[in-house]
């Protein structure tokens, strides 16, 4: 979540579910009688109708005909749309200029193919913003695998004691419904832990403890030196045992004593009598009593662009710097970003990387390298998540609110973006399906916007006028 941007899914769906909740929502949007006028809509953040049908039912089809599991479009799928003609998009896109003052960086091409159709400052490095969250999650999963999960256990390390262990995962929740989606995914939980821990223990004649708490996965700080006093609302303290997102620790340096405390409260409901606090601990050499285990990797990458979750992104990160060798902190996180973007060519000129949420100002990206990251997820399957996570314009996630007016209706249903928001800072970047069945990868990027008015409007107009066009090759 940008500053001005937000946000996890009882069942655990296979990663072509964000493809399928596509096709669910174009179905219903098409099928609505009317929602909500605009103003309205990006008041309340509710989803609103589009004037023109939005995807032409028999390319879904195709595209979808025989879905792999993996949640992007196939390469077996490609009868289904045309190539991209770079002299329409450039058509498109020079009839929809910005109008505020700034720096505008665009990006546009074919998605399943290399190279751009059309650049505007493409390669002119700029702050992304959220937008940032597109390269933490490439780069995470060609680390880790769309299946990876992370783990937190609990050890014995003595007759009468044991050590809760944090494995640095993003989603870890208290109980059941102590998530805010709690019904559309199904997360590990400290209560299941404890239950867990209180069955081994019994099951050994030990009905008393002492509990110690080990946080030593991840170093450094817990809050990034860019990240100005009034962020940290938008993001917790950065641990390896964390708890609903950090909720209830905002503004500490660690939350790993109330992630322990609460565990002590499940395990003495489960049975087990508690000695003292929860103090901090080793886990070194003890004997793994239980465990519970993360969703997916590539379920948290859809959450994280579908949500724009600051909190994830940086778990992400700190997990992505211990697969690649480096410490689990900011400054080895982003060593291991940078280190992984460049292997996959994903590396610009004047580029740099302060975090992994794009919370920092600092943080540079380049139009093209966005463009190039989403293209490179559509060649790779194992990175489709990447596709699926993004949010659909108008109807899901950070861009439930946008595209309410006229100019941006086509969009509505259609477009998939990850947004990105900063003060004075807008991006937007994603793909589209063109109204003559061309696919369209897109990276808008402003920076030195007014600050006095929303400065989002020309981006999902832009966006719009490419699901608009038609930019198939002989159009």
């Amino acid at each position: 979540m940008g500053k001005s941007e937000g946000r996890v899914r009882r069942f655990r769906p296979p990663l072509w579910f964000g493809w399928l909740s596509w096709l669910l929502v174009v179905l219903l949007l098409a099928a609505s009688a009317a929602y909500v006028a605009g103003p309205l809509a990006r008041e309340r953040g509710w989803s609103v109708d589009g004037g023109q049908p939005s995807i032409d039912p028999q390319i879904i089809a195709e595209i979808h005909s025989a879905p792999s599991g993996n949640g992007a479009i196939s390469e077996a799928s490609e009868p289904g749309y045309q190539s991209a003609d770079a002299d329409h998009i450039a058509a498109v896109l020079d009839a929809t200029q910005p109008t505020l003052s700034g720096s505008y960086g665009v990006a546009v091409a074919d998605l399943t193919q290399d190279g751009l159709s059309y650049e505007s400052s493409a390669h002119t490095a700029l702050t992304p913003a959220s937008t940032l969250k597109i390269m933490t999650a490439i780069a995470s999963l060609d680390a880790l695998g769309a299946e990876h999960t992370f783990i937190t256990s609990v050890v014995s390390t003595a007759q009468d004691q044991i050590v809760l262990v944090g494995g640095g995962d993003p989603l870890l929740a208290s109980t059941d419904d102590s998530y805010s989606a709690a019904s559309t995914i199904d997360l590990p939980t400290t209560a299941d832990l404890a239950a867990k821990t209180a069955a081994a223990l019994q099951a050994r004649g030990v009905t008393q403890v002492s509990v110690g708490y080990d946080d030593s996965l991840f170093a450094g700080d817990v809050w990034h030196p860019d990240w100005a006093e009034g962020d940290r609302e938008f993001v917790a303290p950065i641990g390896a045992l964390s708890l609903d997102e950090g909720a209830g620790v905002a503004g500490t340096d660690s939350g790993s004593a109330t992630v322990a405390a609460k565990f002590c409260e499940q395990l003495a409901a489960a049975g087990i009598e508690i000695t003292g606090e929860a103090t901090a601990a080793s886990a070194d050499a003890g004997e793994e009593l239980a465990k519970v285990e993360s969703v997916p990797l590539g379920l948290l990458v859809q959450e994280m662009l579908t949500h724009s979750d600051n909190f994830i992104a940086e778990m992400l990160l700190r997990q992505l710097a211990i697969a690649d060798g480096h410490e689990a902190s900011f400054t080895g996180g982003t060593e291991a970003l940078t280190d992984r973007l460049t292997e996959l060519g994903l590396w610009d000129d004047g580029q740099y990387l302060a975090d992994g949420s794009g919370l920092s100002m600092n943080d540079k990206i380049t139009p093209a390298a966005l463009v190039e990251a989403l293209q490179l997820a559509y060649q790779r399957p194992e990175l489709s998540a990447v596709l699926a996570g993004l949010p659909v314009a108008s109807s899901t996630g950070t861009t439930a609110s946008r595209f309410a007016d006229d100019q941006s209706a086509a969009a509505r249903g259609v477009v998939r973006a990850k947004t990105g928001t900063l003060d004075s800072v807008s991006s937007l970047a994603g793909y589209t399906m063109t109204t003559d069945g061309a696919l369209i990868v897109f990276a808008l990027m402003g920076n030195g916007l007014p600050t006095d008015q929303d400065v989002r409007t020309w981006f999902d107009q832009a966006a719009a006028a490419l699901a608009d066009c038609e930019c198939a090759a002989g159009s």
